[in-house]
């Protein structure tokens, strides 16, 4: 295999890591079939079950969480398989919630009906570790071995449980053990690679995972791993990336990754340096590099260039991605004719692409082209009714270019029915609190999450919040705690092409 198609495939594989996961029309209608069903048969355990588990999968855990109680509820005693599948369901949701004392409680009364259940055994351990009781997880998963012998499960569970009691002579002697019982499968380099960041060790963390990569892991499990963990010690990753670099003869591989993860982390020059030399390398020279080295350039600010290079990625694959690319490249460069025709062409190839369609909208919003503008978000709110920035763009364009207070209103009540979990639509819903008059709830939402574990990029987007809803203090502040943590995104900073998720309102704030 050419060196370039292993990139393509890579590239790929970077693109869909971290992907959001989102409720299609297929799904929608799937569930909306349950429910209907269930008005006709409210005792059916098969189908809250059915319904519990597709909830699951999409994050919705709480509304998983009852139908699974249900489920049992509902199930006859007689019936033991049905009530382990549910009870072992009800532990992982339970767990996803982080209500250790529920999940544990579920997972002993699914052994209790199966007591040799392997994954119902290995759960158990996992959840007593999070409940902080090692002596105990040492023991649930050293009972796996009488199960499976030379059970890694066993010894990866009984290494973790060993660095939590501190005893790290074990746990080194337990990971040798792990990859000893499957030496072949990237898997294991991803475990061990887990287990050094449990002991504090972040270099030999990036090792094992880019071994897991240079091995094949098709599961991006790896790249995210790496990208996790350069977003809290870069250093570390590129540290790892350099010496592999060094001793590999696939210098090539080593670039990609040190590129893509630097972009994902947020570490623009260092990504831009290294597609950079990239393409100085024979058989580099494809689609998905220069995409790359457009969005570092672009992150820094450095326009032209960024145009540059998503034009190179436009001459080698003229796809709907590329295209969409350069149009948010042209619009920060205030061309609106550029943007439209690019995001136009972008549509043209994929008409069903949301960001192809979000970008045309926005580009159209640059040019002053309401009815355009409209034709593009309706599309796309058809096609995904519960895209946040197309429900608050499309209110933009209500309120500030077809003065159609009634229409933002509407769009301004959808997104408020939204429970967001993440930034940035948890910022979309504040603004969308803000204007439809809920400031105090608007306030509540953004500050309930600034209140938690947040990232540089949550910190700016809550700078945009307090900028656009008139706390211009509160706003600066933020900022400056985001590029103290190490927001590099200099673009943002300045553009204003975003409609109302943008820093415009503290542009004389900023040195």
């Amino acid at each position: 295999m050419k060196f370039s198609r292993l990139l393509c495939a890579m590239f790929v594989a970077t693109a869909l890591t971290g992907s959001a996961q989102k409720i299609d029309p297929i799904t929608r209608a799937v569930l909306d079939g349950y429910t209907e069903y269930l008005k006709e048969n409210p005792k059916d355990f098969e189908t809250y079950f059915d319904r519990g588990a597709q909830y699951y999968q999409l994050g919705l855990n709480e509304q998983a969480l009852d139908d699974l109680t249900l489920a049992l509820q509902y199930t006859p005693e007689k019936n033991t398989d049905m009530r382990q599948r549910e009870l072992t369901l009800i532990s992982s949701v339970a767990a996803s919630m982080k209500n250790y004392d529920l999940a544990l409680k579920a997972v002993q009364d699914a052994l209790e009906l199966a007591p040799q259940d392997y994954g119902n055994i290995y759960r158990k351990g996992l959840i007593l570790l999070n409940l902080d009781r090692p002596d105990e997880a040492y023991r649930s998963f050293s009972s796996l071995q009488s199960l499976k012998s030379r059970s890694q499960d066993a010894y990866y569970g009984m290494a973790k449980a060993c660095i939590r009691q501190g005893n790290i002579s074990e746990a080194n002697t337990l990971m040798k053990e792990v990859e000893a019982a499957d030496p072949t499968n990237p898997a294991t380099y991803n475990r061990i690679g887990d287990l050094f960041i449990e002991m504090n060790q972040p270099e030999n963390a990036a090792a094992n995972y880019i071994v897991a990569m240079t091995m094949g892991d098709r599961t991006s499990n790896s790249m995210q791993s790496l990208i996790d963990l350069a977003t809290t010690n870069y250093n570390a990753v590129a540290a790892a990336l350099d010496y592999a670099a060094e001793k590999s003869e696939n210098k090539q591989m080593m670039l990609f990754l040190k590129g893509n993860i630097a972009l994902e982390s947020g570490n623009y020059a260092d990504s831009e340096v290294a597609f950079t030399r990239l393409l100085e390398l024979p058989d580099s020279k494809i689609s998905g590099v220069y995409n790359s080295l457009a969005k570092a350039r672009m992150a820094q600010n450095i326009l032209p260039d960024a145009l540059e290079a998503a034009n190179q990625a436009i001459s080698l694959q003229p796809d709907a991605d590329n295209y969409l690319l350069k149009s948010e490249i042209e619009l920060a460069m205030g061309n609106t004719r550029g943007a439209v025709a690019d995001a136009s062409e972008a549509v043209r190839i994929d008409s069903t692409n949301a960001q192809a369609l979000l970008a045309s909208a926005k580009a159209y919003v640059g040019a002053g082209d309401a009815d355009n503008a409209l034709s593009a978000l309706n599309n796309l709110i058809m096609q995904a009714p519960d895209n946040m920035e197309a429900l608050l763009i499309r209110a933009y364009v209500h309120q500030d270019l077809k003065k159609n207070g009634k229409g933002a209103s509407a769009d301004f009540n959808r997104i408020i029915l939204e429970q967001p979990t993440a930034f940035p639509d948890i910022t979309i819903k504040g603004i969308a609190q803000s204007k439809a008059g809920k400031k105090l709830d608007a306030d509540a939402t953004v500050n309930d999450a600034l209140a938690g574990k947040v990232s540089p990029a949550d910190l700016y987007w809550g700078a945009v919040y307090f900028a656009q809803t008139g706390n211009l203090e509160r706003a600066k502040t933020l900022l400056d705690q985001a590029q103290y943590d190490g927001f590099r995104n200099k673009l943002v900073l300045t553009d204003i092409s975003n409609p109302w998720l943008n820093l415009k309102p503290i542009q004389h704030l900023l040195k």
